[in-house]
C-alpha cells in the first residue's frame, strides 16, 4: 500500500510538472500507448484534428490510445533505434525528427527515453517522452521572408549592374578629375 501510494504521489508530481510546461509533452510505453500527456498536447492535437481529416469529437489524443494514430510508426521506431544506439555508445539519448500530419501540418518532435530504475548504463527502455512543436507557421513565415528577399534581390539587379558599369568606366579613365 505504501509503495502504491508512493508511485501515485510521483505520478501526481509528474502530472503537475507537465501541466505547467509550455511545450506539448506526451509520454508513451514501448507499444506506443499514451500513458500521460499535458494540456498543451491535448490542445495542439485537438487543433490538428479540426483540419480536413478531423475525427469524431476532435480528439486525436487520449490515455491508452496509440500515438501511431497521430504519428508515423516507422518514424517513432527509427527514433527509438537511434536512442538505443546512442545509449549503447554512451552518448546523450535523444532523437529528433520532423514529420507531417495527415492535415498537412509540420511537426518537430524530440524523443527522450524513459528507462527502468535499474537500467544504469543499459540501453534498455520502458517507454519514451515526446515533445511536440507545430512548426508549420514558422516555416511558412520563413518561406515568405525568403520570397521577399528573392524579390528584393531580383529588383536590385539592374541598379547594381548600372553601378558596376559606372565603376568600370571610372577605372577606364584613371586620369579623370576627382570632381568628375
Amino acid at each position: 500500500a505504501r509503495a502504491k501510494a508512493s508511485v501515485e504521489e510521483e505520478k501526481n508530481r509528474l502530472a503537475a510538472l507537465m501541466s505547467e510546461l509550455a511545450q506539448a509533452v506526451v509520454v508513451c510505453n514501448l507499444d506506443g500507448r499514451i500513458l500521460l500527456y499535458n494540456n498543451r498536447a491535448r490542445l495542439q492535437f485537438k487543433a490538428l484534428a479540426q483540419g480536413p481529416t478531423s475525427v469524431a469529437g476532435g480528439a486525436l489524443i487520449g490515455l491508452g490510445r496509440s500515438i501511431y494514430s497521430i504519428l508515423e510508426k516507422s518514424q517513432i521506431e527509427h527514433a527509438r533505434e537511434v536512442i538505443e544506439l546512442r545509449l549503447g555508445a554512451g552518448k546523450t539519448p535523444i532523437a529528433n525528427f520532423t514529420t507531417t500530419t495527415r492535415g498537412g501540418q509540420l511537426l518537430r518532435i524530440q524523443m527522450v527515453p524513459v528507462r527502468p530504475a535499474n537500467a544504469e548504463g543499459e540501453a534498455k527502455l520502458s517507454g519514451y517522452v515526446l515533445t511536440v512543436e507545430n512548426i508549420t507557421r514558422s516555416i511558412e513565415e520563413e518561406e515568405r521572408r525568403d520570397q521577399a528577399l528573392h524579390t528584393l534581390t531580383q529588383g536590385s539587379r539592374a541598379s547594381i549592374a548600372n553601378i558596376r558599369a559606372a565603376v568600370a568606366n571610372l577605372l577606364d579613365y584613371p586620369d579623370m578629375e576627382p570632381e568628375m
